[in-house]
């Protein structure tokens, strides 16, 4: 079993399988530790209207970024500083995304409604994305060529979590299936709201955090076990590869 690492300030914590460790690890600034069912959680929130929240693959030669300290170095070149990141979904063994990614207005990977096997295909999966009007919002997968507002940022995974204030029917309140996950959902004031779990949670009662916890009627899984936040420090993490990114960037302060 791998195991999932969170990547905060200038060390790696392991998120082992007791979820102990990590439970007692100190919280990094711009995370929030929440208690829910007497399961570890870190969160962020972030409010795309005054936020510069993005999606990123590649560099600017087109070369896959793949980690945090890539994407740190990419987002400091170009004047900005990163003070937020978390994986973006599920992507296949290249790093290619495995739906939809729209960055910046621009359609990089095609929405994918085919069937298949894993958490990705579980129906119904689901579209985290910012608009045009810095409208945050999780829909489901077959409604997005419908939406009015495009996408400016926006990228597919699997399953829903949480879909029109309701928890999937398929999650299974006493699941053995318990693994460390990540997710993000949009409260009904718009805000997002990014969580991890410090340690093995069943889909159920992740599902239940965003709804009943974190106040969010319609939220997306992102990933499992190889899920991570990152919150920028003074040392390189070990490496880890992922595919689409998400960062938060803010403007650089000049000296």
């Amino acid at each position: 079993m791998r195991q999932a690492w969170l990547y905060v300030g200038a060390a790696w914590f392991g998120l082992a399988a007791s979820g102990t460790p990590a439970v007692n690890e100190p919280v990094p600034a711009g995370l929030n530790a929440v208690t829910f069912r007497g399961q570890g959680f870190l969160t962020r929130t972030v409010d795309p209207r005054m936020e510069d929240l993005r999606l990123f693959w590649n560099d600017d030669q087109g070369r896959r970024l793949n980690d945090f300290p890539a994407l740190d170095k990419l987002v400091t070149a170009q004047g900005g500083k990163l003070v937020f990141a978390a994986n973006a979904g599920m992507y296949e063994v290249d790093t290619r995304p495995v739906g939809l990614l729209v960055q910046n207005g621009a359609e990089q990977s095609p929405l994918n409604l085919k069937d298949g096997t894993g958490n990705f295909y579980m129906k119904p999966n689901g579209i985290f994305l910012v608009n045009d009007k810095h409208e945050a919002l999780v829909v489901e997968s077959s409604t997005y060529p419908a939406l009015l507002s495009p996408a400016v940022w926006a990228t597919q995974s699997g399953p829903l979590l949480v879909h029109g204030g309701d928890i999937l029917p398929d999650f299974m309140q006493d699941s053995k299936n318990r693994k460390v996950r990540s997710g993000v959902g949009v409260r009904k004031n718009g805000l997002i709201v990014f969580a991890i779990s410090r340690g093995p949670v069943n889909f159920y009662d992740f599902a239940s955090l965003f709804l009943d916890k974190l106040k969010c009627p319609n939220a997306l899984y992102l990933d499992g076990e190889i899920s991570a936040f990152y919150v920028p420090g003074d040392k390189d993490p070990m490496p880890h590869t992922f595919g689409p990114i998400f960062g938060l960037v803010e403007k650089a302060k000049t000296p």
